[in-house]
């Protein structure tokens, strides 16, 4: 257990030794009233006290608790503050490693089991470094002390035969907890399950609705419900078995001392006082019983919920950066070498032997049917997946020669899949560039063509966009994320299929003020539609994962093929809308 949770002991061991030292000294002084009460007992029996000694002693009695009382302030801070602690780092050590990651890591890791062992896991392990820990110590120092004391003060052949079902009681906890352990693990996944399902419900909320699927999903989340609370049920019942051993054995040891106690007495081994203080002592031990049971059921949640954040914490980066990488200082030339491309899940490459160079400060389009791979093409770039570096260069110098934060510190993106966060739409926007004033962020909008529906938004900028931008249309949501990629005003402007949400008229517009506004810099387009491509310094067609067709507008209408026929196509079905 101890290695599992060295990272996080390390980090907190002052802190730590704080709190071992003031519940020591608590425990020790906690030790002090059970002796006096005996004592007094005994003089009181006896008939030897006077009402003035009979004060002193119960002012030392409450000054002992007094006492008690700050060191107990002193190792409740320490350990429960273990508790928070230990919280936010597990989940800071969690994050960190989530935001290192590239796509690769997500696609075996569903968002819900991410969230569960960034929640859930995370709270045993909080319990365990908070309230665990206390009842590790009271479990097992604590008794040790009474037990000393118990033969110390009262006598050595009644603590002896008085802890005889101990053993028992730690022999049953122990193989309760394994029992705990193994089906643990089984509850926290079965939440991963139920989490997956809660979350692709409520993103995808408008289609069940849409398509009446209500009751489907509803079945398949009870469902998943259901196997939750039965997994749940199998750890409670092993937990509910603690009770009574808890219970049973500590009676059986006050049993054994009340009746070989009074035997010694009548022996005259020992006094009333003092089989008064051992039954006293005797009780402080209840506790410890408890706190063994306590301690070995969080411990087992804990262990269980460990290995699980282990697994992600023990994942290996898949795009590793060498020592000795640069930082890109321009923007570059980039040029694609006998290049391919497969992603992790894919048998066969995406992209096969690709010839390109895109000169410094020109731009590319790309096009070719659904599934050609166009993004796969345009993403090559920005190091979300592993890839062959050897095929892509850098101002003649291989990718991976410069470190991935500064090739990405010239690139503005837009994805097919924009993602709007659960901000205003000022903040949206000034994602890419946190720092830039307002009238840059204008700037921007009027560039992504979006100023027209300022007036519709009910506080403007200020409006939130809601969930995933749930409160705007498919176009507004685009020309919000293009106007994030404009503001960075980046060297390379990447754009997957960023506008077919929009009208032909916006289209116009955005393709205007790329074209007036990035003269010098390198603008890559991807799309389906030739309207947004065919003033580009260069157009490739991808088939398949090949370039099949390479030129300018011109030359590729002139060739007769694939282009040609779309450029028809497309200029047809415009003539037909109009009309």
């Amino acid at each position: 257990m101890f290695k599992k949770f060295s990272w996080f002991i390390s980090y907190y061991k002052i802190k730590y030794l704080f709190a071992i030292l003031f519940l020591l000294l608590s425990n020790l002084v906690g030790l002090i009233p059970p002796y006096i009460t005996g004592r007094l007992t005994d003089m009181i029996f006896e008939g030897t006290i006077a009402l003035r000694p009979f004060l002193i002693i119960l002012l030392v009695n409450l000054v002992v608790v007094v006492i008690k009382y700050f060191f107990a302030m002193g190792w409740s801070y320490f350990t429960f503050r273990a508790s928070d602690e230990i919280d936010i780092k597990a989940r800071d050590n969690l994050m960190t490693k989530f935001l290192k990651q590239s796509l690769k890591f997500f696609e075996k890791n569903s968002t819900g089991a991410l969230m569960a062992k960034s929640t859930n896991d995370v709270n045993s392990l909080s319990e365990l470094a908070g309230f665990g820990t206390l009842s590790l110590f009271d479990s097992t120092v604590f008794p040790l002390l009474i037990i000393i004391m118990m033969m110390v003060v009262v006598d050595v052949k009644l603590t002896l035969a008085a802890i005889i079902p101990l053993p028992i009681l730690a022999y049953l906890v122990i193989w309760l907890g394994n029992k705990i352990y193994t089906r643990w693990d089984k509850v926290q996944r079965a939440f991963d399950n139920l989490n997956i399902n809660v979350l692709e419900d409520v993103e995808g909320i408008r289609i069940i609705r849409v398509f009446n699927l209500q009751k489907s999903r509803y079945q398949k989340f009870e469902k998943r419900g259901q196997d939750l609370v039965d997994r749940n049920l199998s750890v409670v019942k092993y937990q509910a078995l603690m009770t009574p051993v808890q219970s049973i054995i500590p009676a059986l040891t006050f049993i054994i001392a009340i009746g070989y106690g009074s035997f010694l007495i009548s022996k005259g081994e020992i006094s009333i006082g003092q089989l008064v203080s051992f039954t006293y002592y005797l009780n402080m031990l209840v506790w410890p019983m408890y706190a063994f049971g306590n301690f070995i059921n969080i411990k087992q949640q804990a262990n269980a919920s460990m290995d699980r954040i282990q697994e992600v914490l023990d994942y290996e980066e898949d795009i590793v950066e060498s020592n000795d990488v640069i930082d890109l200082k321009a923007n570059p030339d980039i040029e694609f070498k006998n290049h391919s491309f497969k992603y992790p899940s894919s048998k066969e490459d995406i992209l096969k032997d690709i010839d390109i160079k895109i000169a410094s400060g020109k731009s590319l389009g790309v096009l070719g049917k659904t599934g050609s791979g166009k993004s796969t093409f345009i993403k090559q770039l920005l190091s979300i997946y592993p890839i062959d570096t050897n095929g892509i260069y850098l101002n003649g110098n291989r990718m991976d020669k410069y470190s991935i934060s500064s090739i990405r510190e010239f690139i503005g993106y837009v994805p097919q899949k924009h993602m709007i966060f659960s901000k205003s739409i000022r903040d949206n926007i000034k994602l890419s560039k946190p720092d830039a004033s307002d009238e840059e962020v204008m700037d921007a909008i009027r560039l992504a063509d979006l100023e027209k529906d300022l007036s519709t938004f009910p506080k403007g900028l200020d409006t939130l966009a809601g969930e995933k931008g749930i409160s705007l249309s498919g176009g507004q949501k685009q020309r919000i994320a293009i106007a994030r990629a404009f503001l960075k005003n980046p060297d390379i402007l990447i754009l997957d299929d960023a506008m077919s949400a929009v009208d032909g008229r916006t289209e116009r517009n955005i393709i205007n003020n790329i074209g007036s506004r990035r003269k010098g810099k390198t603008t890559i387009i991807a799309s389906h539609r030739i309207s947004q491509v065919k003033d580009l310094d260069e157009i490739i067609v991808l088939d398949n994962g090949k370039i099949v067709e390479k030129g300018t507008h011109e030359e590729l209408l002139k060739e007769g093929k694939w282009y040609s026929e779309q450029y028809q196509n497309q200029i047809a079905r415009s003539r037909f809308d109009e009309e």
